[in-house]
């Protein structure tokens, strides 16, 4: 065992795997512990490719900025963070502006994800690695807000009938635009969480709740500390927790001071405790989340979540679990549900109710759209006896 007098830390495994040195990256470790590590070890190439996949370039270069690396190495890295910050800056630059739009049209909106939450956890616009914006509007003024944003140069991706557009606003509600130059991309929402997941997190509750951050030097209303730490969790399930960044962010919000118990009583209100236990054991497991010793009991006292946190470690970890594996997915979430009626609700929302998937397999008229909640696991059926096949 080799451990570093600074920190305390047991360093001799980081020297030998890039996962390692990115798990430190990611718990936003003292930057001085690096000079312990043996440097010429690690393979670069894997770590940088590792770090993309993961959205964490911008925090391994926080980590390594003044490492011992090889020449060639530093530069890569210099490199790939030089292009993360502009994209950074100009993301924020576009957030402001479209914030600004929506507020002159009076639609309230909060920006979720993305710059604001870089700025939310670290401090720092800069520290957080993203591709796209999220805005949050209430499920009433999404007509609205398609507007405003089209006028803003952004066309929706999908093309919904009148049925399929009330639907959709109700149960997804989460419009992927383009803009028509640059082929940017912004997510406009209705809610955090699609009806499929039976979690109700109400927009009109995180509006009433939210706070405002500033970036790039304007402010922008984003969600209330402990609401963010809430989705982040609800998210990363969503998705198996495939990307360390999202765990990395949930930490930092965790040391700044937001509460742990505080959101869990939120989330027991919302059908989603054992959904956040998950996110906040997997966070103290791998990136060194702060947890007061009574939520720490209650994560050491779910038979179930061992189980869960090694299969999202394994996910998250794996090499080549980039793809989103849709029923590994599902079944993990099931397993995540608080209690045998909230798996019986999640199977049967999901099981029963359409998606755009299913408006594209079968064309309906509006005046047959109840038949899809038929079609729906017909087509199901048939997806996954052709791929069992």
């Amino acid at each position: 065992m080799a451990i570093d007098e600074r920190t305390g830390i047991d360093v001799a495994p980081l020297a030998l795997t890039a996962r390692g040195v990115l798990l430190r990256a990611a718990a936003l470790a003292d930057p001085r512990e690096v000079d312990a590590l043996a440097a010429t070890e690690i393979d670069w190439p894997r770590l940088f490719d590792l770090a993309a996949r993961h959205r964490m370039i911008p925090l391994l270069y926080r980590y390594l900025a003044d490492a011992p690396l090889p020449a060639e190495a530093m530069a890569e890295l210099r490199a790939r963070n030089r292009a993360e910050v502009h994209r950074a800056l100009s993301l924020a630059a576009e957030l402001r502006r479209l914030s600004a739009a929506l507020e002159d049209a009076g639609v309230p909106a909060l920006a979720y994800k993305g710059p604001a939450l870089a700025v939310q956890a670290y401090g720092d616009l800069a520290l957080r690695g993203f591709i796209d914006l999220d805005l949050l509007v209430l499920p009433g003024d999404v007509p609205r807000a398609l507007e405003v944003l089209a006028a803003a140069g952004y066309e929706p991706a999908l093309d919904l009938t009148p049925a399929q557009e009330r639907y959709f606003r109700r149960v997804d509600g989460d419009y992927q635009l383009l803009h028509r130059d640059t082929g940017r991309l912004v997510e406009l929402h209705a809610r955090v969480s699609s009806e499929r997941f039976c979690m109700p997190i109400e927009t009109e509750m995180l509006m009433r709740r939210a706070q405002s951050v500033p970036v790039g030097g304007a402010p922008v209303r984003t969600l209330a500390d402990e609401d963010a730490v809430l989705v982040a969790c609800v998210h990363g399930a969503k998705h198996r927790w495939k990307r360390l960044e999202w765990l990395a962010a949930l930490a930092a919000l965790l040391r700044g001071g937001t509460d742990p118990a505080a959101v869990l009583a939120r989330a027991a209100e919302v059908r989603a405790r054992r959904t956040t236990l998950l996110g906040l054991a997997l966070a103290r497991r791998l990136v060194d989340a702060p947890l007061p010793p009574a939520v720490a009991r209650e994560i050491e006292a779910d038979a179930h979540l061992p189980e869960l946190v090694d299969e999202a470690e394994r996910r998250m970890l794996d090499d080549g679990a980039e793809g989103e594996e849709t029923v590994a997915n599902l079944r993990f979430n099931l397993r995540a549900r608080d209690d045998a009626a909230d798996r019986a609700r999640y199977v049967g929302r999901w099981l029963f109710g359409p998606s755009p998937e299913d408006w594209r397999w079968a064309r309906l008229p509006d005046a047959l759209f109840p038949l899809y909640r038929v079609l729906r696991p017909v087509r199901l059926l048939l997806r996954h006896a052709r791929r069992g096949g």
